[in-house]
């Protein structure tokens, strides 16, 4: 009797066993594709001026630091009051102090102020220092027409003396109407305000090294 009950149990487990098999070779485990978009920013130069008897000096411009609210890559929205959302599925394709950094050292380069402009990871050595924070970077949907808001804050010193003083200091804010509450229309009005952004920082940092056309 014992040995029919465990020859039993035996050929129930092993139905069991090929039934489980048989089902899970049934299953396809598929994660969803995630259509995720990456975006840049950049400041294009288009019809500014370049300065054509620039300074011997150089320049040496840091990293930009960003607020600890949108240092990350994904897009952030203001939808309502108090009430911000990060968009996984739309983000900077690197870190924003990455790109911002860079275009402001292109820039400032492309500018004809100074002699050499370099990046926070050269070794060599320059005359003044120039740094930003940016304090704000998001879109506004809260409103009735979506916009880029933007607030850079940036600082030159002087690096040539042993007290490195700050010699220019400014606050710059840009609300920029985007043309529809879309990722792609929202990096494009967040450009716009940094290339006017850094029209203006050129023209106030060529006053502060008296350069002029």
């Amino acid at each position: 009797m014992k040995d029919y009950i465990s020859k039993k149990a035996l050929i129930l487990f092993l139905a069991a066993s090929i039934l489980i098999v048989a089902v899970s070779g049934c299953v396809k485990l598929e994660r969803p594709s995630l259509d995720r978009k990456y975006y840049t920013l950049s400041a294009v130069r288009s019809g500014q001026g370049v300065f054509t008897n620039g300074t011997t000096k150089n320049l040496i411009v840091r990293r930009i630091k960003v607020s600890s609210r949108y240092e990350d890559r994904d897009l952030v929205y203001h939808v309502s009051e108090n009430v911000y959302e990060a968009d996984y599925y739309n983000a900077f394709f690197v870190p924003p102090a990455s790109m911002l950094t860079q275009e402001l050292k292109v820039w400032m380069a492309d500018s004809g102020i100074f002699a050499n402009v370099l990046g926070p990871e050269s070794m060599g050595t320059g005359e003044f220092l120039l740094e930003g924070v940016v304090n704000s970077i998001y879109g506004d949907f809260s409103g009735p027409s979506p916009k880029a808001v933007i607030n850079m804050q940036f600082f030159m010193l002087d690096n040539s003396s042993p007290e490195m003083p700050i010699i220019y200091s400014r606050s710059f804010n840009r609300d920029v109407v985007a043309k529809s509450a879309t990722a792609s229309a929202l990096v494009v009005a967040m450009n716009e305000g940094l290339t006017d952004i850094f029209s203006e920082l050129e023209k106030d940092i060529a006053k502060v090294v008296n350069v002029k056309n």
